[in-house]
């Protein structure tokens, strides 16, 4: 675990308790959201799962950040944070301390992709390091929209 800027904020493995939580954030940042029984999407497990991470603060689910291990490579699939607490750092809290963790594995790149028009989260991707890798033309659904790919290499 380890704590942010923002006194009180610990990143760590989500755990079964999570999923409603997470639910609930994916839904109110319009994201594609399992249902709350789906307990692969909510904790750890090996190669080729979804795996979530989630900074909390005061108890409470603040943000998650949910991938799925590749082995050499990673995959994010989803970063949310409760839309009241946008703009507090806890995006740049979630993807450092992931990226951190990713770095001690055997991962050697991260990808993801991203909707074309949300220019706030492509800010922070490149702020990190990702470069477009290329587009997904009509990717996105509701409403229709293409999707930027993005990579990272991972030093090691």
């Amino acid at each position: 675990m380890s704590n942010a800027p923002d006194s009180g904020a610990v990143f760590r493995a989500a755990l079964p308790e999570d999923r409603a939580a997470i639910h609930s954030l994916l839904l109110r940042s319009n994201l594609s959201a399992p249902a709350t029984g789906d307990l692969e999407r909510a904790t750890r497990s090996g190669i080729g799962q979804i795996l979530s991470f989630v900074v909390e603060k005061n108890g409470q689910v603040r943000g998650v950040l949910q991938w799925r291990n590749l082995g050499e490579e990673v995959e994010i699939l989803d970063l949310a944070v409760d839309p009241a607490r946008r703009r507090q750092g806890y995006a740049a809290f979630l993807l450092r301390n992931f990226l951190q963790d990713a770095s001690q594995t055997t991962a050697k790149k991260v990808f993801l992709e991203v909707r074309e028009s949300n220019a706030a989260a492509i800010a922070l991707y490149q702020k990190f390091g990702f470069q477009i890798s290329g587009r997904r033309p009509n990717y996105y659904c509701n409403p229709q929209e293409n999707a930027l790919l993005l990579a990272l290499a991972i030093p090691g």
